[in-house]
C-alpha cells in the first residue's frame, strides 16, 4: 500500500464507523482532500459537531464552486439546500444528492 494509500482507508474506516477525531486527524495528514472526501467529513460533522455545520457546508460549497466553474445559481442553490440538510431527517438523501454534484465534476476532471 502506497504512503497515501494507508491515510485514506483509515479516514474511510473512521467515516464509516462515526469517528470524527480520527476523521479529522487523518485528513489533515493526508493533505489534500477529493471533493467527495470533503464531503463525507462534512457530513460526518454535521451529525456529530452540529455546531460546526454551517461553516463546514459554506466551505464544501466554496470548494464545489471553485472546482466548478461552469456551474449556475441553481446548482449552487440545489447544492446549499443539500448542505442544509445535513445532520437532519433528510441527511442520507443529502448525501446522495450532493455526491451526485461532486462525482460529476471528479468524472469532467477525469
Amino acid at each position: 500500500m502506497t504512503a497515501t494509500g494507508r491515510p485514506r482507508a483509515i479516514f474511510q474506516r473512521a467515516v464509516s464507523r462515526g469517528n470524527l477525531v480520527v476523521a479529522e486527524v487523518t485528513a489533515r495528514e493526508m493533505g489534500q482532500i477529493s471533493l467527495l472526501e470533503a464531503l463525507d467529513l462534512t457530513a460526518l460533522i454535521a451529525l456529530k459537531d452540529p455546531r460546526r455545520r454551517s461553516r463546514v457546508a459554506a466551505r464544501w460549497l466554496q470548494r464545489y464552486l471553485d472546482e466548478h466553474p461552469a456551474a449556475t445559481i441553481e446548482d449552487a442553490a440545489f447544492a446549499a439546500s443539500a448542505l442544509a440538510a445535513l445532520g437532519g431527517g433528510g441527511h442520507d438523501e443529502a448525501i446522495a444528492a450532493l455526491g451526485g454534484l461532486a462525482g460529476r465534476i471528479s468524472r469532467s476532471a477525469s
